[in-house]
């Protein structure tokens, strides 16, 4: 049996394995792979990548983050800001973790999202040249850095909430 035979019977078998949702994933993502050729418009020279095809999975990103982030509120009990701004007048919540939260959600959206669309600009970009993949990559641990840099600084922000609360909650008792 030939390697590529071989190679073949790995990934019809692979596939067979992959559940209805995996499917539906690897499905989008190869769409998505794909609609980079067809959106020539927009790719800029200078960047040696296309802003509009990043943007597409920045939104994506956040999208994703968003529903991640009700869904762990929810999980945990967590009052909403909406809850907390409108029927919290003993103040017993800060409201201001909870914007953390939400500027957590959408920074981490847009950066992982944005790597994702690098990434898979640089894998679209194989015959493009040498410049234009470095630069992706490049583009995509960028992305990632932001996103460290951002959780430090937002968790930074919030032990400084989460300690004026327990101060104030050990002197209201």
């Amino acid at each position: 049996m030939s390697n590529l035979t071989r190679v073949k019977t790995i990934a019809k078998n692979r596939l067979e394995k992959l559940t209805s949702r995996e499917k539906i994933y690897l499905g989008i993502i190869l769409l998505l792979f794909l609609f980079q050729f067809v959106l020539r418009e927009g790719y800029d020279f200078t960047l040696n990548t296309n802003p509009y095809y990043i943007s597409i999975f920045s939104l994506i990103g956040l999208v994703t983050a968003w529903i991640r982030r009700s869904k762990s509120r929810k999980e945990i009990n967590d009052k909403s800001l909406r809850s907390i701004i409108f029927n919290d007048y003993n103040l017993s919540s800060y409201a201001s973790l909870s914007i953390l939260s939400l500027l957590y959600a959408i920074f981490q959206g847009i950066f992982s999202g944005a790597s994702l669309g690098f990434i898979s600009f640089a894998l679209g970009s194989l015959f493009r040249g040498a410049d234009v993949i470095a630069s992706n990559i490049g583009y995509f641990f960028s992305c990632l850095l932001l996103i460290v840099i951002t959780r430090v600084l937002i968790e930074g922000t919030s032990l400084i909430f989460r300690v004026a609360e327990d101060i104030s909650k050990a002197v209201n008792k």
